[in-house]
């Protein structure tokens, strides 16, 4: 009962707290044609991003509705409170039975206009590596899966199994959008295992050139409001 209010409490709080800590973030946007937040100016996707770096997607993209899929453990009862808060339509599975009930929640809404964002490597990892949910939503919806990453100036590292990424207030940071990657339809078991492969390189090399030239990035990047 009692951490059952305290999340809920956390749940309407949170949301304000994430709000206030990254409008002092002085973020830009570096990508190509999916670059821009909002699904009514480019088609929708499957953006993928590594758990570490979550909180920026949810406060970014928050108010465009995106889907995102959240564990049904009772930590993911609070990111599902605090994701509702900012804008997001959390869909919720985790155990096995839970993931099939959730993947046929996340093929229903794959006509809806909207974005997705997944986490591939969560919600325990092990640490960047990419779960096969994202390349069968994929595969089944046609949408493309696009790599996402963010790097900030100054951030905290947690001592967390992802190491949790928390940027200092009042810092930088860029969001940087890679090319969208169209999945074949209807792959089998073996397809899916070779274009899981390929798309957790291709987020590992992302994510590590964002790091290894974001004021490079940043420098050369645009506010949202000249996107």
């Amino acid at each position: 009962m009692m951490r059952d209010a305290l999340v809920r409490v956390a749940g309407r709080l949170g949301p304000l707290f994430l709000r206030a800590w990254f409008s002092t973030i002085r973020l830009r946007w570096v990508g190509g044609a999916e670059l821009h937040p909002d699904p009514d100016r480019r088609r929708p996707g499957i953006y993928v991003f590594w758990h570490q770096r979550l909180l920026c997607f949810a406060y970014t993209h928050g108010r465009y509705r995106p889907r995102t899929l959240v564990s049904r453990s009772r930590d993911g009862d609070l990111i599902a409170r605090v994701a509702a808060g900012l804008g997001c339509l959390p869909i919720r599975g985790s155990s096995r039975r839970a993931r099939i009930e959730a993947m046929r929640g996340l093929l229903a809404e794959a006509a809806s206009g909207r974005d997705f964002g997944i986490t591939p490597d969560g919600p325990l990892g092990p640490r960047h590596v990419f779960k096969v949910g994202a390349v069968y939503l994929a595969s089944q919806s046609g949408l493309p899966v696009v790599p996402v990453a963010v790097s900030y100036g100054r951030f905290w590292r947690l001592k967390s199994w992802d190491e949790f990424l928390a940027p200092w207030p009042f810092t930088w940071g860029v969001i940087h959008v890679g090319a969208a990657v169209t999945v074949p339809p209807g792959l089998d078991a073996s397809g899916l295992e070779t274009w899981r492969l390929r798309l957790e390189e291709s987020l590992r090399r992302h994510t590590q050139t964002t790091d290894d030239r974001a004021r490079e990035l940043y420098l050369s990047g645009r506010s949202l409001r000249d996107l």
